[in-house]
Parts: C-alpha cells; structure tokens; sequence
C-alpha cells in the first residue's frame, strides 16, 4: 500500500478515481464550522426540550446526554478514520463501495448514497418547518394575536416562512468555495454566540433557580408508558442532535489537506456540541419549575415560547425567535452546501435521475443544479405539514434514521473487511475495529430507540358521554395522532429501494471507482 500521508490532496483524489472538480479553498475551521453549525443546538437541543421533559425529564436528559455524547463519538472516530482514507465528496456512499469490494460495491454504494441523500433532505426539510414555527410563533405571542395555533392561517403562514428560507439558504449555497469558506467560520460564531445569549438571559432573568442536586435527581415521565421505557426513549433528544456530521467528508474535495482537516472537524464538531449542547441543557433546565412540566410537554414545540415570555416577556421572546430564525438559515445553508455536494458525486458515478444534467458546475465551480433539486425537494416535503402534521412528522424522523443507516453501512463493512482498509494520516490503530463496534451497536439501538412510540393512547379515556360507550371514533383518531409513523416511512422507503434496485438499478449503476490503494483479489 501506498503511503497515504505523504500524497497531496489531487494524487489522493486521482487514486480514488477522480479528477479535482471542485475548487480547495477551505482550510480547517471553515470544514469544521459548517459540520458544527449542522449540530446546531438551537435547532435540537431547544425546539425538542419539551419531548425530554415528557419522557425522563431533567435527570433522563442530564444523564442520557453524555452517554450519548461518548456513544457518538465512536461513531464519529469511525468515521473520521474512514474519511482519512477516503476523502471525496462521495463520501458514506463511496466508502461502503470501497469497503464492500468489487462484486458487492454496486448495491452497498446504492443503499447508502440513496438513504444519505433522502436523510439530508429530511435534515434540512425539519430544519426548515422549525424556521416556519419561530416565524409564526412571533405572531402567535402577540396579546391580540388574529392567528391561533393549529388554524389554517398558522399551518399556511408556517409553510410558506419555512420554503421562503430553503429559498434564501439555497441562494446563499450557490456562491463558489472561497464564500463557504468565509461563511462556515460565520455560521459557527453565530450559532455559538446566539445559543451563549438566548441560555444566559434566560437563566439570568428567570425568577426560578433549580439547584443541580434537584435536576439530577428530577424525574418525569408523561408518555403513559412504563418508566423503562420512557427511560429508553429519553435518548432521543441527543441522538436527534448528533447527526449530519458527515458534512465533512462531503466538503473534503474543497478542503485543504482534507486527510488530516476533515477527521479534526468531526471530532472538534463532536466536543463541541457536547459542551455546548450540556450548557445549553443545564442552564435551560435549571429555570422550569416541576410544576409546569406537564404544561410545557402538552406544548410541545410552542412549549420553548412559554419558557421565553416567562423569562424575558413578549418582546425579548419575539428578539429570541429572530435569533433561532437567522440561525436556522445558517444550519439549511450548511445542510444544502452539503446535500449538493453529495448529489454531485452521487451523480458523477450515474447513481440519479438525469445524472448528466445533474453533474454540472456553474462559473464559479459550484454545483448549482443539484443545489437547486434539493430546495425543490426539501420544499416539496413539506408540503404535508399542511394536511397532516404526523405525516409530515414521520418524514422528519425518517432524516435522523436515514442518516444513522447511512453511517451503519459502511462502518459495518469497515469491520467486516478490516484487512482490506487502508490506513490514511488519521487512524485508531489496533483500537479501530473496538470503537467501530461500539459505533455499530449504538446506531442499531438509536435506530430502533428512533422509531419507538413516545406516547401511550388510552383507550380507557375515550367514552361517550355516558361515560360507558367505548367511542371508536375520537380513539382511533387520538391514536393516529400519537402514532410513530418514522418505521413505516423507513420500510416503505427501503421498500422502494429495494424494488427499484431489481426491476432497474442493478442493470445500469457500477458504484463509483474502486480506490487504487483498497487491494482486492481478483
């Protein structure tokens, strides 16, 4: 094998099967700021409290969010180590062709890239309805507020905000690298200092001061089901946060030295957000009362509005919302640089519709078409947020699950073909196949943990008016309500996959070019 540290970014890119594309103009904190920014704990962490004081409440998310801090970042080691070996914009899709080896490459690459792309999109789309609820929630707050949650009025005003920003974000995402470069050190200074200003006037200006002896012993659980369970489904808040770091690799191709920047971005992103997002969580939690749990829960994302007006009032919350707006922007913005420069490689190896057309850069070497698709898909998701807000939920979900089975592939077959890797600059050593295990059965339990139901249906509370007739009716409604919908848009998903992949795929996509240092007998 060759010696990988001592090739230059274009040799590198040469082996894989490539020739230099995409302009190299971001160094180290311009690649980490946007995978920090994806992270983005005013777009988790925030927006979802309300779901972790339902379900294990203060105590369940102190303590579930360094396990899972530390569970994640042997996903992200894996990955950082895969990304040294194979720094190309393809890349979860082209490391699970590397890895799977010349006969199963085709497949493996196809699974992967289709569940990566579809879980960006999901990403970004989520991304965007919480753009859409800020906006409206800014309205909503008023005193003599004409718009009332859940109208017709609010769903349309919610929508219509969230396209108009993948709009903008797609305009800001189709300027060339030297603009990503200036705009991922931007997006990590404005996120880190929004988040620094929205928990700290919170905490200072809130009447009530919980003592960390009371948080961590302060359990809730508001589902309807056992307390093992809520205990289980308490991980969510962080393996909801802990996803699209692969924003990274798939900036490789414009980052210098990208062997050695794009590990350090992942693994600086990780430690990042887990003090940011513990920070964040700490100081949050310390100013709800017990009392109002249950309020804030039966909420749900309206809920981070009352803890807003409680603190700051009116106006400081509208000046807050303002601040989570522009820092959705920036989160959208790296989540789309990102989703197009994987539908680039994606496309350069034929994997979608109108490849051809789709692999194209404009003047300033950006992949404008494909930046342009993703908006028009991303928006088009949305749209069921209008008839059916579980529908469109279950879609979102299906971005966090899309995105961990895309990082399961190919670090699955990392440890099945372990004497197949070839070590780059970056590498775990002996300790590689031992942290990519742990990564792989942390991805199969957040998966399943994923598509857990979060709240129990009782059918005892839904009489008649006799308080004696079983009414079918408002249950099986309350149940569709509360229903989890992310499995069957996961199996439904890879359903379509499968089919498309035997009736079609399997005939005309090869998987992308087999790196010349991954040695594979013939």
């Amino acid at each position: 094998m060759g010696d990988l540290d001592k090739k230059s970014d274009e040799e590198r890119l040469e082996e894989l099967g490539y020739k230099q594309e995409l302009f190299r103009a971001l160094n180290a904190f311009s690649n980490f700021g946007i995978a920090f920014t994806i992270l983005s704990e005013p777009m988790s962490v925030l927006p979802l409290i309300y779901l972790g004081l339902g379900a294990g409440g203060p105590q369940g998310m102190l303590v579930t969010w360094p396990i899972v801090s530390v569970l994640s970042a042997c996903v992200a080691a894996s990955m950082a180590e895969i990304v040294s070996s194979y720094p190309t914009s393809g890349g979860l899709y082209y490391w699970s062709a590397n890895l799977a080896g010349p006969t199963w490459a085709p497949f493996a690459s196809y699974m992967t890239g289709y569940f990566n792309f579809l879980g960006l999109s999901g990403l970004c789309s989520g991304t965007a309805y919480a753009f859409g609820q800020f906006f409206v929630n800014c309205f909503l707050i008023q005193n003599d507020a004409v718009v009332v949650p859940g109208s017709w009025a609010a769903k349309l005003i919610t929508l219509f905000a969230a396209i108009i920003s993948l709009v903008i974000s797609g305009y800001l995402a189709s300027f060339g690298s030297r603009v990503v470069s200036v705009m991922g050190k931007a997006c990590f200074w404005f996120n880190s200092v929004g988040l620094l200003v929205i928990v700290l006037s919170v905490f200072i200006t809130s009447p009530t001061k919980i003592p960390p002896s009371q948080l961590f012993n302060s359990w809730s659980n508001l589902t309807g089901l056992p307390d093992a369970w809520a205990a289980t489904i308490s991980v969510l808040l962080a393996c909801l946060t802990y996803t699209g770091y692969d924003s990274a690799a798939h900036l490789a191709e414009e980052t210098e030295n990208a062997s050695v920047q794009a590990p350090r971005s992942i693994g600086y992103a990780m430690i990042g957000t887990f003090v940011s997002g513990y920070f964040a969580l700490f100081f949050i939690l310390s100013t709800i009362d017990p009392s109002r749990f249950e309020t804030l829960y039966g909420e749900t994302s309206y809920g981070l509005m009352d803890i807003f007006v409680s603190t700051v009032g009116t106006t400081g919350a509208v000046v807050f919302n303002i601040i989570l707006m522009l820092i959705a922007i920036t989160n959208m913005y790296g989540l789309i640089v990102t989703h197009a420069r994987m539908a680039f490689a994606f496309s350069r190896d034929g994997a979608l519709p109108g490849s051809k057309w789709l692999h194209q850069l404009n003047p300033n070497q950006v992949p404008l078409r494909a930046t342009m698709v993703i908006v028009l898909i991303d928006s088009l998701i949305l749209v069921p947020s209008l008839f059916s807000a579980v529908l469109y939920t279950a879609i979102n979900s299906f971005g966090v699950i899309g995105t961990y089975l895309a990082y399961l592939v190919p670090i699955l077959l990392r440890v099945l073909r372990a004497d197949k890797f070839p070590r780059g600059p970056f590498s775990l050593g002996s300790y590689g196949v031992p942290i990519a295990i742990v990564g792989i059965l942390f991805l199969t339990f957040s998966s399943i943990a994923l598509v857990l139901p979060t709240t129990y249906t009782d059918p005892t509370q839904f009489t008649l008016d006799d308080n004696v007739t079983f009414d079918y009716p408002s249950f099986v409604s309350a149940y569709v309500s509360n229903f989890n919908w992310a499995p069957v848009v996961v199996v439904f998903v890879f359903l379509v996959a499968e089919l498309f992949w035997f009736l079609s795929a399997k005939n005309w996509f090869k998987g992308p070019p087999i790196d010349m240092e991954t040695k594979w007998e013939k």
